[in-house]
């Protein structure tokens, strides 16, 4: 059974440009990951500093394995993470 993530990243103000470089990164990496089924990131459309990301892995190790690759580490925790305002992320699995 696959395993689903739901993430919904605010960007400081005036850092929203930075987040989606980021973000960008992270997607192109991360849909090579062997255990990455999906990863999708949206822009929101009544806020620029609002991202919802839509991932999808093979099972939660490979969600796992996804948060120790190189591009987690240079994309996610020392770059669009340091341009959060607010993080919310929901995982499970589909009904």
């Amino acid at each position: 059974m696959s395993f689903h993530v739901i993430a919904t990243y605010t960007a400081q103000e005036g850092k929203a440009d930075v987040m989606a470089e980021h973000l960008a990164a992270m997607t192109e990496a991360s849909r090579r990951e062997p255990g990455c089924l999906d990863y999708r990131v949206i822009r929101s459309a009544d806020d620029p500093h609002v991202f919802v990301i839509i991932e999808e892995y093979a099972d939660e190790s490979a969600f796992e394995a996804h948060k120790s690759t190189p591009h987690f580490e240079e994309h996610g925790r020392n770059g669009a993470w340091t341009v959060l305002a607010d993080r919310q992320v929901v995982t499970g699995h589909e009904l």
